[in-house]
């Protein structure tokens, strides 16, 4: 009667029903290697990262004055600390994992010194660090009815939580640190690919509301930081200011952003044209929607709406037993691209019943459009 489970489980179901099944019904496990795989890389930049933030605020640092020199030795403190703790001994078994470790340093130290340099550029500070929301904190986020005896029980974590406080207003906005290229993506979370960062922002909210009662919470961003260390290209002299500057619009967050200029100006209050911190343009002081990621309140609360719908229709669909070998495809991309399960499901488009669900292309204003006319 209760389903349990990830929003990264519903997003998988809406990828291909049938990788769901296999991966959580049948529970089927890939071979465990004694290896260093790319997950492992990705585990070791985000309990690096999480570290250097809760040894900061427990040590009483503030981001907006902390020292280049202070904050590049917790990073190899807190990268020390990390690969001592990880995985035995795989990560001292070859010369090549030591020079990954090495490498994990490096761009940590990098990340650690782009999201210094954003949190300086804004008026938000670091509140909560790998927050965990789950059915059992009571939330109606993480607690969605499918029947009148069924229900679906959600948890989740969030890299990072930062807060604003503004008089009568606390602008929220969460972080996801993501070692590869993803990129918020209205289309992929329509089709319920990106459900996330929209479920995490309103238990995040609720968390607040009983954080700072009698004040209006406001959400700002769901944003996601893409773990790098890019390189520019330059031509003369090279000068280190400008070439930071470039790295750093480089290593811009992307998402959806408050459209509120208040909001914004809290988010980045540098910005004069483009922010190099958020996926947002000014000219003449106003926002180019088109070319900003950005939604009013009414639209972020449309977006809430319709993420709840698309999770409780996946959940009623689990309990029903769906399981159709039908992988989604949109451009090039596919369910089956990465999935392990292709020696199971045997789907090959040249045999009769196999074929890809694929998603009709829109216009960002178009998908907005139909969001929120579904919530009408």
């Amino acid at each position: 009667e209760i389903l349990n489970g990830s929003v990264t489980r519903l997003e998988q179901y809406a990828a291909c029903a049938y990788g769901h099944f296999l991966k959580y019904g049948l529970e089927l496990l890939e071979r465990k290697r004694y290896e260093l795989a790319s997950s492992d890389i990705g585990t070791l930049f985000h309990e690096s990262i999480d570290l250097c933030f809760r040894q900061a605020k427990e040590r009483g640092y503030d981001w907006h004055t902390m020292s280049d020199e202070t904050r590049d030795a917790l990073v190899e403190e807190c990268v020390s600390v990390v690969a001592g703790n990880y995985g035995n001994t795989v990560l001292k078994s070859s010369a090549r994992n030591e020079y990954l470790i090495r490498r994990v340093g490096q761009i940590t130290r990098r990340t650690v010194w782009a999201l210094q340099q954003q949190i300086q550029k804004g008026d938000f500070v670091p509140a909560g660090f790998e927050v965990s929301f789950s059915a059992a904190d009571n939330l109606k986020a993480m607690k969605i009815a499918l029947s009148s005896q069924e229900a679906l029980h959600l948890r989740g974590r969030i890299d990072r939580m930062d807060v604003c406080e503004d008089g009568e207003k606390v602008y929220v906005k969460i972080i996801d640190y993501k070692s590869g290229s993803t990129s918020f993506d209205l289309l992929a979370l329509y089709y319920g690919l990106q459900l996330q960062l929209v479920v995490y922002m309103d238990a995040v909210t609720e968390l607040a509301e009983k954080r700072y009662p009698g004040k209006e919470i406001v959400p700002a961003g769901i944003l996601y930081y893409n773990i790098a260390d890019p390189l520019v290209d330059k031509k003369g002299e090279p000068d280190s200011e400008q070439i930071d500057a470039e790295i750093l619009k480089k290593l811009r967050m992307n998402g959806l952003v408050n459209s509120e200029l208040e909001a914004v100006q809290h988010l980045d209050h540098t910005i004069q044209k483009e922010s190099d911190v958020i996926p947002v343009v000014l000219r003449d002081g106003e926002i180019q929607t088109s070319k900003s990621s950005v939604a009013d309140r009414k639209r972020f609360a449309r977006l809430s709406q319709f993420v709840h719908r698309k999770l409780k229709e996946a959940g009623r669909e689990i309990l029903d037993g769906e399981i159709g070998v039908e992988p989604y495809k949109n451009g090039q991309r596919t369910a089956c691209d990465y999935c392990p399960y292709h020696a199971v499901c045997g789907f090959d488009r040249k045999t009769a019943g196999y074929e890809f669900h694929k998603w009709k292309n829109r216009k960002t204003e178009e998908i907005w459009e139909e969001i929120c006319r579904e919530q009408e």
